[in-house]
Parts: structure tokens; C-alpha cells; sequence
């Protein structure tokens, strides 16, 4: 009977494919909290001691996964929001399908920023050296990326620093110069991503969710 009633209540669930109001979880030393909209969309916050975040944008229920997608700001919302900044030094034409990126990552005082992190909307894809070229997982300094004609995202971030976002079109190789400003005390924008939790419990002011080996209990405010 138990197990007929929990299949009753996942299938009503996946009908209505909605959560409405604001859920919290954790403390103010380390927090996140997720508002839903009835128009599907959602606001997301989240911090502790050193750094707050935040972001919004549409959320979908789908398979007894809820998905967070964030949106992507302006480039003018960007150029204004953040101290860091970028210069493109050379972009050259790509004849395959492939195109490469040559980043270089440097502090506030123009000095080579090593263990700065390049990625994507999914992973990490490089890593900078003591010269503050990022460097691939096989240690090349050209990242191969697929040639397209739409923007594509990437983020750049050290520790203490901005994660400063930045979109290019993948139509060309670029030499790219980043100068990554310390973090002051301010929100960071979540943009461009998905975040992609396992469902394990919804109840009237208790939802549970899962990402990767976490396991993260909201309150129901």
C-alpha cells in the first residue's frame, strides 16, 4: 500500500510539475535559497563567510529532476557589474571544424595569475600556469573548442578573485587577456549554467534534492 501511494504521489508530482515559494537550507555561515514563481521562473542565493552569489531564470520538472537555468546576462550588464575586464589580442581565421582559444590570466597589478580556472557551462577546461597561460588537462596552451556561429560561455576565476564571465563566438581562434580583480564584497552573478538536482522527497514544506554526492534538505519558509 505504502509503495502504491508513493507511485500515486510521484506521478501527481510529475503532472503538476511545479513548486511554488521560497525554500532555505543551511545557516547564515553557509546557505542557499531557491524561489520559485508561478510563471516558472526562480531567484537563487547562496553564500557564507567569504562570497554570496546569485542568480535567476526559468526552472523545469522533468523525470523527477529539477532544473535550475540560469540565465545569461547582457554583455553591458557584465562590462558594468564587473572590476575584472578582457581584451582580445588577436583572433585569426579557422578552415576546421574545430577552433583553438589562447587565454592569459592576469592579477589586478598586471602579473601572471597562476591556478586561475577556465570553464565552461559544464567543466573545467583549463587551468593557468606560473606564466598565467591557461593550459589544457595535457598541458597544451591552445584549447580546441567546435567551430560554431553562436556564442558560447566561458568563466574565469582564482581563488579570492571575480568569476568573470564571458561569451565569444566560436567562428575564429582567439589570444585572449584577462585581468581578474580580487573579490570585493559583492554578489556574484550564477549565468549561463544549469544546475541539475535528483528529486528524492517533496512534501508540504520539506523538499529534498540531490547533487552529485550531496544530499540538500529546503525548509519551506
Amino acid at each position: 500500500m505504502k509503495k502504491i501511494l508513493l507511485l500515486f504521489l510521484i506521478f501527481s508530482f510529475n503532472i503538476n510539475s511545479q513548486i511554488k515559494g521560497k525554500y532555505s537550507n543551511g545557516n547564515g555561515y553557509d546557505y542557499r535559497t531557491i524561489i520559485f514563481q508561478k510563471d516558472y521562473t526562480f531567484q537563487y542565493l547562496t553564500g557564507g563567510c567569504v562570497s554570496e552569489s546569485y542568480g535567476k531564470g526559468h526552472y523545469e520538472i522533468k523525470n523527477n529532476k529539477l532544473y535550475l537555468k540560469f540565465q545569461e546576462q547582457s554583455v553591458e550588464f557584465n562590462s558594468e557589474y564587473y572590476l575584472s575586464s578582457h581584451k582580445i589580442i588577436k583572433t585569426t581565421p579557422s578552415k576546421k571544424d574545430s577552433i583553438t582559444i589562447k587565454v592569459k590570466v592576469l592579477d589586478e597589478y598586471e602579473n601572471p595569475l597562476p591556478y586561475s580556472y577556465l570553464n565552461n557551462k559544464s567543466e573545467n577546461i583549463g587551468v593557468s600556469d606560473i606564466n598565467g597561460e591557461i593550459t589544457s588537462l595535457k598541458k597544451n596552451t591552445e584549447i580546441k573548442l567546435p567551430f560554431s556561429e553562436s556564442n558560447y560561455f566561458i568563466q574565469l576565476s582564482s581563488m579570492g578573485t571575480e568569476s568573470y564571465p564571458l561569451n565569444i563566438t566560436p567562428n575564429k581562434n582567439y589570444e585572449i587577456e584577462v585581468i581578474l580583480k580580487s573579490h570585493p564584497e559583492r554578489k556574484e552573478i550564477i549565468q549561463g549554467i544549469i544546475f541539475e538536482y535528483e528529486i528524492i522527497r517533496i512534501k508540504r514544506k520539506i523538499l529534498e534534492l540531490k547533487l552529485g554526492e550531496s544530499l540538500l534538505s529546503f525548509k519551506k519558509n
